[in-house]
């Protein structure tokens, strides 16, 4: 074995094998950018707003795979580990190092590399409020004379 050999074999045996991107990594809950096809944040999870565009991504990508941020409340995950059950998607909730460190509460993920522009579900799906109108308040005199 040459010395470059040997000194890498000691290094991996120490520090553990190395890994590509482990910023992204940390971002992506393990994962890289690549692979996501949608995001939500903690906010957009709680809110509920965007349970039917995932639906939509999920029957888009049967083959993709749910990862779920364990540092947030589990009570949140129930309609999307439902939802997982109902499209027979595979579900992670992950709990490692990447969890407290990420910026994201979902992520739906592929094996391999899928490079989606838009990875974030606001943005994807935006969600079309419809203001509510307040009733036109009449003035005294209008409502004395009509």
């Amino acid at each position: 074995m040459s010395e470059k050999d040997v000194q890498d074999y000691l290094t991996s045996g120490l520090y553990g094998a190395p890994q590509t991107k482990p910023e992204e990594r940390n971002k992506f809950l393990g994962n890289l950018r690549e692979r996501v096809y949608v995001s939500m944040t903690p906010e957009e999870l709680v809110s509920k707003n965007y349970l039917t565009a995932l639906q939509t991504e999920m029957e888009q990508h049967p083959d993709a795979q749910l990862l779920l941020n364990g540092s947030i409340d589990s009570s949140e995950f129930s309609p999307y580990i439902k939802l997982c059950n109902q499209q027979t998607t595979q579900f992670t909730i992950v709990t490692n190092q990447f969890a407290s460190k990420s910026p994201f509460a979902l992520l739906l993920v592929a094996k391999e590399a899928v490079d989606s522009a838009v990875i974030d579900i606001a943005e994807k799906y935006p969600v079309t409020e419809t203001p509510v109108k307040e009733p036109e308040k009449k003035s005294l005199l209008k409502r004395l004379f009509s």
